[in-house]
């Protein structure tokens, strides 16, 4: 009975068949079909291995096209979280336009499965972890007792994390819930300067909180300011080392117009508002709040804090995804962009004494300057062959020398973007951190001595998005994405390495690479020249300035037309 069954079945199927097969085919099937109805007949217990057999490969071709269809199940997870996001650098003549394409899902919130990292030795131990599971880490920043995030997208907030404690956030805040935010600390006081704005852009505002402020903030100003493309974010925030000061840019769409705002610390009393129409996109103070450093698209405009004078302004060599630094007294500070130079105050003004270019390389996305002024660095990466190969690069300032470099290459199709980087106080412990590549061929934050030794690594499971370092270089800091910058996703996190107790060689002077930078232009100081910093490094470049006040006015600015928004959740 069972074998009539079994026949009548076939003979159905082949009957469906019939009229899409060729009469040869139709034959041949026929002889198949004649050979299935014998060997069905010498036993219905081979069928059924027969079935079960064709059962099996059916459900591996079904796996071999789902896996085919979905390269990251990790990404998919995280697209279940709600608000995803990727990002993307992409290069123009005048710099970097990192875009940001956002993604919106109705699928109930997952948390992201986080591997937790290995216990690193000499390359640094893992302190704690601290795991969100719909927001990325956008931004860090490290005092001598606490690490303050800033967190974006679903989630958007600030938290702070004890350093010796195991991760665990003390307290919490957050005025939208969602959208993005910025925050830097004080180095060597209890006090930190939060930046957000919510998910529209048409919302700003500005916070000054304590380790004791327990989610409330100590003051807070509404920015009177609307723009959808350029949101809060740790590079558009400043909080001088003494912890009197904090500095913010930010951006209008209706007027085109940035503005500088300086604010005391203590009551979020506005010292100086600067406006400008040349767009700000990052601020650095000096250890008092006396200086601030503008990163002005492709120019760097050194301002008195106070009275909002002209300091010092020099054109850079690109614009976008950029930021300078600045030591802590003001007498150095950095320009990247498709150029990497440097330059130092020598008791008069500023004078470019390191100059370093690489066909098709990018300086502008991290770059760093220890706070006595005495070594730079900067992580260079290739554009043209996606930010698949980069260069650390470390200078000691007073000599000019390169003090040598650290390569890195992989493969994949994501980008390794270098996004940040940082140094302790006297140069001897430098961070980096890129978006990394999609096989992770280098750590996504990496940890140099001097002498360009590795000596700390962080392996985030997707791309880290920034780094800080303590003023003694003894931890660093990194905040991340659960998967790669270039992936839709959410989720992040935060992670602290301590480093061993005494990582870093004496410093030599001497140039262990190839390349000797040398001062290639003549600087024209645009400054005022009532407000001069202090200098403790004295720069002995070959180029001598030619002016120490303003001859001519600033030229007219036209600003830089404004990307089209990215649609919002």
């Amino acid at each position: 009975m069972k074998n009539k069954q079994t026949a009548q079945l076939r003979h159905q199927v082949a009957s469906t068949r019939r009229n899409s097969v060729s009469a040869p085919a139709r034959h041949s099937l026929s002889t198949r079909r004649s050979l299935v109805r014998r060997r069905v007949s010498e036993g219905g217990f081979f069928n059924l291995r027969i079935l079960a057999g064709l059962f099996s490969v059916a459900a591996l071709t079904f796996l071999a096209l789902f896996a085919a269809a979905n390269p990251s199940t990790r990404g998919e997870a995280d697209r279940a979280a709600g608000v995803t996001h990727r990002a993307f650098s992409r290069v123009t003549r005048q710099g970097i336009i990192q875009s940001t394409q956002i993604h919106s899902s109705k699928a109930p919130s997952m948390a992201p499965t986080l591997p937790e990292s290995r216990v690193l030795g000499p390359l640094g131990n893992t302190v704690w972890q601290y795991n969100d599971a719909t927001a990325i880490a956008d931004g860090v920043s490290i005092d001598a007792n606490n690490v303050w995030g800033a967190w974006t997208l679903s989630g958007a907030r600030l938290t702070i994390h004890a350093i010796t404690g195991n991760g665990t956030p003390a307290w919490s805040f957050s005025a939208f819930g969602s959208g993005n935010s910025g925050v830097a600390a004080a180095k060597s006081a209890d006090r930190s300067g939060f930046m957000e704005s919510n998910a529209a852009g048409n919302d700003f505002r500005q916070h000054g909180f304590r380790s004791t402020s327990n989610g409330t903030p100590d003051w807070s100003f509404p920015y009177p300011v609307s723009d959808p493309n350029l949101p809060a974010s740790s590079r558009k925030v400043a909080t001088s080392r003494d912890g009197s000061t904090i500095a913010a840019v930010v951006s209008d769409s209706v007027t085109q117009n940035s503005t500088l705002y300086v604010f005391d610390a203590n009551t979020g009393a506005v010292r100086l508002s600067w406006t400008d129409p040349l767009r700000m996109n990052g601020v650095a103070l000096t250890d008092n709040g006396s200086k601030a450093l503008v990163t002005q698209d492709n120019r760097a405009t050194l301002v008195d804090s106070s009275s909002g004078n002209i300091i010092f302004s020099v054109p850079g060599s690109g614009a976008g995804n950029i930021f300078y630094p600045i030591s802590g007294d003001g007498s150095v500070f950095a320009v990247g962009g498709f150029n990497f130079d440097v330059y130092a105050f020598n008791g008069t003004t500023y004078v470019q004494v390191i100059h370093f270019t690489r066909a098709s390389f990018w300086f502008g996305g991290a770059s760093t300057v220890s706070h006595d002024g005495a070594t730079v660095g900067t992580f260079g990466a290739n554009y043209v062959n996606n930010w698949l190969s980069g260069e650390v690069y470390l200078f000691d300032v007073p000599s000019h020398n390169m003090l040598g470099s650290y390569p890195v290459s992989g493969t994949g199709v994501y980008q390794g973007t270098p996004v940040g980087a940082a140094s302790n106080d006297n140069g001897t412990v430098m961070a980096f951190a890129s978006w990394g590549t999609q096989f992770h061929d280098w750590p996504e934050v990496m940890v140099f001595n001097r002498n360009v030794q590795l000596i700390g690594q962080i392996n985030f499971p997707g791309s880290a998005f920034s780094v800080d370092v303590t003023t003694n270089g003894q931890y660093v800091v990194g905040g991340a994405k659960a998967v790669h910058a270039n992936q839709f996703g959410s989720g992040g996190r935060i992670e602290l390495i301590q480093l061993q107790t005494s990582p870093t060689p004496t410093p030599t002077s001497t140039a262990t690479a190839t390349a000797t930078p040398t001062a290639t232009a003549t600087p024209t100081s645009t400054a005022t020249p009532t407000a001069t910093p202090t200098a403790t490094v004295t720069a002995t470049a070959t180029a001598t300035p030619t002016a120490t006040a303003i001859s001519t006015p600033r030229p007219a600015v036209t600003p830089r037309p404004r990307p089209t928004p990215a649609s919002r959740p």
